[in-house]
This record gives C-alpha cells, sequence and structure tokens, in this order.
C-alpha cells in the first residue's frame, strides 16, 4: 500500500480525496479524459512555449497527460517532472508513460515539497492549481523551484455561469436533493480561479509572480461548451 503524500494541514481533505474513491474514478476514467482533454492540454503547450532542453514541472499532474505532453516538446536533453498529492493517478501516469521520455513523477504537496532552488525553466498546470487551500502560500514554495526568468502557464475554468457541462446537471438535481454549500471566494474548487480578481489575489499577492521577479505569466481560462473556449 502507498503512503498518501506528506502535505500541509490545511490541504488534507483534498489529499485524502484523491487518495480515496474520488482519485480511483478519475484514474479510472484516464484514457476517456486524456482524449477529452488533449485538445486544452495542447493550448498549454503552445502558450507555454517549451523549448528542447528546458526543464519543466508540471503541478497537478494526475495521469500524466500533460507531463508526456511536455517531455515530447523539450526532447531528450530536457526534463519534466510530474508533481501529484493522488497515488493511483501517479501510477496510473507510471504505467502510460513511454519509458524513452525524459519523465518523472513525484508524491508530493506542492506546497510544502522541498524543491531544488532554481532548478525549473518552466511551471505548467492543466486544472492542478485551484485545490490549494492557501494558494499565495503554495506558489511561494513552488516560486522557488524557478529560475529568475522562469515562466508559469496554468489552464482554470471561467465562471460558473459559463460552463454548462457542470451546471446544468447540477441545477437538475437540485430538484430533487439539497444544494451543496456555497463555497467562499477562497475556498479551493474548480472555479477558485475563474475571475481576475481572484487569480490576482492567489498569484499576485506578494508579488510571487511578475515583472519584479522576472517570471512571465500566461494563463488560459476555460469554459466547457460544445466546442471547448479558452483565453486569457
Amino acid at each position: 500500500m502507498v503512503e498518501p503524500a506528506a502535505g500541509r494541514d490545511q490541504n488534507a481533505d483534498q489529499i485524502a480525496y484523491w487518495n480515496g474513491p474520488g482519485g480511483q474514478h478519475w484514474t479510472d476514467r484516464q484514457q476517456a479524459q486524456d482524449t477529452l482533454l488533449a485538445p486544452i492540454a495542447d493550448i498549454l503547450a503552445d502558450r507555454a512555449r517549451a523549448k528542447a532542453g528546458e526543464r519543466v514541472v508540471d503541478v497537478g499532474c494526475g495521469c500524466g497527460a500533460t507531463t508526456i505532453v511536455f517531455a515530447k516538446r523539450v526532447g531528450p536533453t530536457g526534463h519534466v517532472v510530474g508533481v501529484d498529492v493522488s497515488a493511483p493517478m501517479l501510477a496510473r501516469a507510471r504505467q502510460v508513460a513511454p519509458t524513452s521520455l525524459p519523465v518523472e513523477f513525484v508524491l508530493a504537496d506542492a506546497t510544502v515539497y522541498p524543491f531544488v532552488f532554481a532548478s525549473f525553466d518552466l511551471m505548467v498546470s492543466r486544472f492542478g492549481v485551484m485545490f490549494f487551500a492557501q494558494p499565495a502560500v503554495s506558489f511561494a514554495n513552488m516560486r522557488r523551484a524557478l529560475q529568475p526568468s522562469g515562466r508559469l502557464a496554468f489552464v482554470c475554468w471561467r465562471e460558473p455561469r459559463d460552463n454548462p457541462w457542470l451546471m446544468a446537471p447540477l441545477q437538475a438535481a437540485y430538484k430533487r436533493v439539497p444544494k451543496l454549500p456555497q463555497l467562499g471566494p477562497d475556498d479551493p474548487g474548480p472555479f477558485s480561479f475563474a475571475s481576475e480578481q481572484a487569480r490576482a489575489q492567489h498569484i499576485e499577492r506578494g508579488r510571487i509572480f511578475g515583472d519584479r521577479n522576472g517570471a512571465v505569466r500566461s494563463v488560459a481560462r476555460c469554459s466547457g461548451r460544445a466546442r471547448t473556449r479558452c483565453g486569457g
């Protein structure tokens, strides 16, 4: 049995979820999810502009699809590290990643993981950064892993109203069951980075990322309509 990732106490609920039935559910859906989200992985890769030979860290890498995409882009002279709290998803990632690619997977909470200082050129994430209990604290630790000229690129969901894939079935369910508790603006969840204000609070607070530190921030917000739409 694999021990769950050690993490910050405030992230304990998320670590428990992704190592329990919830994490196993997403692991079982790996192939379908990889196919469904492949266009978004391509958008992320295009925005991030990974170059041959670069070192990349993929935060919340799940079953490894984006890690593999970036490993192909950086080539044999580069290296990509996928970090996630979910042991079952990382086990699947290790199964599906071609052995010829320069990848490795680490079971860890990126909030507290002791990254080697300034060891990466690029940090990326596909729907993996919205679940930190204290995002500013998490990003401060991850910032240490980047070179002074390092870049951050991630994908997050737009506002719930732009995502009928979730809201339509949820509204139908609410006709028969009690509503879920209302999430606050700082609570972790799929839409915690949806607004400009939220991203400013979570990332730019304390100027963790920004021009002063030499980091270029690229963010794509997506809506799950019939045709996936992403924009800055």
